[in-house]
């Protein structure tokens, strides 16, 4: 087996010459050329800042686009046609006593309904064929 102190030294690399004394001129130059190639305070500000602005600016827009509110119960159902209405409760298996524990009635409520019906115009027959006909 042969040793290390036997094996023959060899320079197999070459150094131009004055690599060594010429090596941290090259590197500052390089140096200075990269950070001229860095963007400006004033475009890293207006980046930086530029882009929260846009953001907040396109979330109050869809902010702004939503739709309104709800409209409120009498609204919706107004604009339901009252055939559609009826046709939906007649398929519903509610009795007119259970729909009516349901719903609850101001004063109010109760005196237009009242002038509705008595200041209708239909004739007495026209009240006794409906009656009979939810009974």
């Amino acid at each position: 087996m042969k040793k290390l102190e036997d094996i023959p030294k060899k320079d197999i690399f070459n150094v131009p010459e004055g690599y060594f004394a010429n090596l941290p001129g090259i590197i500052q130059s390089r140096v200075t050329k990269s950070s001229r190639g860095q963007t400006s305070p004033v475009f890293g500000f207006a980046l930086k800042y530029g882009l929260v602005a846009v953001v907040i600016a396109a979330a109050s827009f869809f902010w702004l686009q939503r739709p309104g509110e709800f409209e409120s119960t009498e609204a919706l159902l107004s604009s339901i046609d009252t055939q559609d209405l009826v046709a939906y409760i007649n398929d519903q298996d509610m009795s007119t006593d259970e729909l009516l524990d349901d719903v609850s009635l101001h004063q109010e409520d109760a005196d237009r309904i009242e002038d509705r019906v008595f200041n209708s115009g239909l004739e007495d027959e026209t009240f006794d064929t409906i009656f009979d006909e939810i009974d």
